[in-house]
């Protein structure tokens, strides 16, 4: 039976690993100490949020009847959000999401989908893998930042952002320089968490013309424990400029730009935490192609390829398997 390597365990990686289990023995490695890539929920005793995704649509046949098993287990669940969209510090759009598009959250954390999906997988996490090499009888191995090899692998796919695939994949990757001209930008994530809850008019809230570009009380989607909570994400080029800045001063700043944008002091959070998105987004708002190449035997794909949205994560696996079915793997 032909063996993949997937490099990554967001939907992306998962949903090719539950695609081609039947017909490949399958195994996953992540640096990060759990499952869900973008889709990942942190949880700092009584607080929970979701730091990366928001919350995703289905607008295909394929990615509506992949979710519908997860929404009967209540694993998935509609956010009915109070939504609003901030120009500066002015309100100019309202909307209830129970009137709009369905708007979907994994329960009880955005996690729960991919927790859900890795259940019987063969994955090592906390493991970072630092370059791929051919033995002699052509197959793949895989050396990791302590050392270890792991191999023989007919096939290694790639689902993490594109820079980091460019520098990982070999040069003989047919698709390298392509990889390579994919922009990404960063976004800092400041959470908050609140013994009383803030008297504000939304649960979630787009936000133009200031360094913060979302904010949400995650405390509102379903299924989330009751302490309030606040979710706030940078605008692209704030990160940009300040990536390599003190923490501190990120959440102290983000903070303030948020208080002034609200009207409420969210500095007397009891909780504060900052990580920061190196790859958030695609710098360029445009679909690209998964990338195979069927000579060496290694692809990339991710949710880059569909404009970095969680239904272009499971899209772009469904595209890749598709295209290796007709390879016959």
């Amino acid at each position: 039976m032909t063996k993949i390597a997937i490099i990554g365990a967001g939907l992306s990686a998962l949903s090719i690993a539950h695609l081609l289990k039947d017909q490949a023995r399958i195994t996953l490695f992540d640096k990060a100490r759990g499952v869900s890539g973008r889709m990942s929920t942190r949880r700092a005793s009584p607080y929970c949020f979701d730091h990366g995704a928001q919350y995703f649509t289905a607008r295909t046949a394929a990615f509506q009847t992949f979710i519908q098993p997860l929404i009967r287990s209540r694993l998935i669940d509609r956010w009915n959000a109070r939504y609003v969209k901030f120009d500066g510090e002015k309100i100019i759009e309202r909307k209830d999401w129970r009137n709009d598009e369905p708007r979907y959250v994994g329960v009880p954390g955005m996690n729960a989908v991919a927790k859900h999906l890795a259940d019987g997988l063969t994955i090592h996490l906390k493991t970072k893998i630092a370059s791929l090499q051919r033995n002699l009888d052509g197959k793949w191995q895989l050396l990791d930042e302590s050392g270890s090899v792991h191999g023989d692998f007919d096939w290694v796919i790639s689902t993490a952002p594109s820079p980091q695939a460019a520098e990982l994949l070999p040069t003989t990757f047919q698709y390298h320089d392509y990889m390579r001209g994919i922009e990404m930008r960063p976004c800092f994530s400041l959470m908050l968490g609140f013994s009383e809850p803030l008297p504000i008019e939304f649960d979630a809230a787009h936000v133009t013309n200031a360094d913060v570009s979302w904010m949400a009380a995650n405390s509102s989607k379903p299924g989330r424990p009751h302490p309030f909570t606040l979710v706030i994400h940078s605008s692209e080029p704030y990160a940009e400029a300040h990536l390599g800045l003190d923490r501190d001063i990120i959440a102290k700043h983000l903070c303030a730009e948020t208080s002034r944008i609200i009207g409420l002091d969210v500095a007397t959070a009891d909780f504060k935490a900052v990580h920061g998105w190196h790859y958030a987004n695609n710098a360029k708002r445009e679909p690209h192609q998964v990338l195979l190449d069927r000579v060496n035997k290694l692809a990339a794909c991710g949710d880059w390829c569909q404009g970095g949205r969680v239904e272009g994560a499971f899209t772009s696996a469904v595209n890749l398997v598709e295209m290796m079915k007709e390879n016959s793997l």
